[in-house]
């Protein structure tokens, strides 16, 4: 009798289940919106702020991408134009006139980037690998509670990204799993110019200002800036390095290495 009541116990309907289909953040998420930090110097962005652009292009096809400028005057509205017109794929570019930014000191500068990110919900925020990109994304990424992915060299999707580690002797693969936005610094050597696009004239994206109306007060002030006088370039944007070893035996004989850099520009 006991072995019928339980049998019967199991046999009763039980109640109908509801099925829950839960969606994954790849299923739902939108297409890719990059906001790249441009640096910007006499009137127009510097050759790594456009590699950046290239970066983003890697990214999506269909990205969405925007350059946002920071300085005050006349430089900076030249700048703007250049940036406009410096790769067909940008969508818009975003500029901030202010005497706040007429130094690229990471305190505004990160403020700024969380102000734009709060209004433009972008889905990746690139900077180029130098001291301009290194100072601010950082504490942007802070003040935005994410963990940024540095010296970017390669991008294998759009969460999935190439690094040097251990002074470039070996490669990390990293996927990135936090919340938007990701963001990036990339060796703009990684992401070359073509050299067709920089002698061509593209289209220009429009230009907007963003409103600082709401912009705090920065904490910090600029004392100045300490640079060695050379008509080369630094070295994270050279597109040759020449090095010496033991084999030159004397200081003197560096110069050798000198006259060929000379040479090979």
């Amino acid at each position: 009798m006991a072995t019928r009541a339980m049998l019967r116990a199991f046999s009763k309907p039980t109640f109908p289940c509801r099925t829950f289909q839960y969606l994954s953040l790849a299923s739902v998420s939108r297409s890719a919106s990059t906001l790249v930090l441009a640096e910007n110097e006499a009137g127009s962005i510097r050759a790594p702020s456009v590699s950046a652009v290239v970066a983003a292009i890697v990214l999506s096809k269909d990205n969405s991408i925007t350059v946002l400028l920071a300085g005050s005057g006349p430089s900076l509205r030249e700048a703007a134009t250049h940036a406009a017109s410096c790769h067909p794929s940008v969508s818009q570019v975003l500029v901030a006139d202010s005497d706040k930014f007429i130094h690229p000191i990471a305190e505004p500068w990160a403020k700024l980037v969380h102000l734009v990110q709060q209004r433009g919900d972008y889905s990746h925020i690139i900077a180029p690998s130098v001291s301009f990109g290194k100072n601010i994304l950082p504490r942007a990424a802070a003040l935005l509670d994410v963990s940024p992915i540095t010296d970017v060299i390669e991008i294998a999707e759009s969460d999935l990204f190439v690094r040097p580690i251990y002074a470039g002797n070996a490669l990390c693969t990293v996927r990135y799993t936090g919340a938007n936005p990701c963001m990036l610094t990339i060796r703009s050597t990684s992401f070359p110019v073509p050299p067709t696009l920089a002698d061509s004239k593209s289209k220009e994206a429009p230009i907007s200002q963003v409103a600082l109306s709401t912009f705090g007060e920065r904490n910090s002030r600029y004392i100045k800036q300490t640079s060695q006088d050379t008509e080369r370039p630094d070295l994270g944007n050279a597109r040759i390095v020449i090095t010496g070893g033991r084999g030159l035996k004397s200081a003197e004989n560096f110069k050798m290495i000198e006259k060929l850099a000379e040479k090979l520009v």
